[in-house]
């Protein structure tokens, strides 16, 4: 029966005969692991940009009035990109908090300040006047 051999330290062993060299299989993990991570950093940038990088509309009611038991009058300042047009959706509440009148106002594509006077229609007694969104 034959000894085994002994290798000295530094001679390389036979190739495919032991597996993956360890080192090469450390620096293919990494590999991985640096474009999983450049994966990542790109969806984050990619979805920052879709939130942040848009031009986008706001609005605000400067005041609000109730006329009567059927019509609040709703001052609204639109803030927006210049020459595009939109739309503001506003609305109002009775005491209790019941919505009790909504309209949707076109907002033109001129300037980039909107101002406007919006008469809303309600059902009942509004107490607010207040703005759900602006697209």
């Amino acid at each position: 029966m034959e000894t085994p051999t002994k290798v000295a330290a530094g001679t390389p062993l036979p190739a495919g005969r032991y597996g993956v060299d360890p080192e090469q299989r450390e620096r293919r993990m990494r590999r991985v692991y640096y474009g999983c991570v450049a994966l990542a950093i790109a969806v984050v940038a990619l979805v920052g940009y879709g939130y942040l990088g848009k031009d986008s509309f706001s609005g605000q009611v400067v005041s609000f009035q109730v006329d009567s038991a059927a019509q609040v009058q709703i001052h609204l300042e639109v803030s927006k990109p210049g020459g595009t047009a939109g739309s503001c959706t506003v609305r109002s509440r009775d005491v209790n908090g019941n919505e009790v009148g909504r309209v949707t106002v076109p907002v033109p594509a001129a300037p980039s300040t909107y101002d406007t006077v919006v008469t809303l229609r309600t059902s009942a007694r509004g107490t607010t006047g207040e703005l759900v969104s602006c697209s």
